[in-house]
């Protein structure tokens, strides 16, 4: 393709990104996490194995808030069968 997926890149990066952004902006920005239920190998240097744990989220959460970022405003998770759950669907109608 000729881009790279959101959910194939690493989130530090955009993390990194949204800080330097924060900078000039009297507001808060809302910050979006893609996250994969398996971790394509490789991508961060602390995964063992591929499956998406809540250890990777604080993780990223942490180095999210060091720097400087003030909320993570969704976390999107892509599975393993191609559906996307998290922020497009109400919990409450299912």
């Amino acid at each position: 393709p000729y881009y790279t997926s959101a959910y194939d890149m690493d989130m530090r990066r955009v993390i990194d990104v949204y800080a330097a952004a924060t900078e000039h902006v009297d507001q808060g920005l809302s910050l979006t996490l893609f996250m994969r239920s398996d971790i394509p190998t490789g991508l961060y240097e602390w995964k063992k194995e591929n499956k998406q744990t809540t250890r990777d989220l604080s993780i990223l959460r942490n180095y999210a808030f060091n720097k400087g970022i003030k909320s993570i405003y969704y976390v999107r998770t892509y599975t393993d069968d191609g559906g996307e759950v998290g922020a497009n669907q109400c919990e409450s109608c299912v």
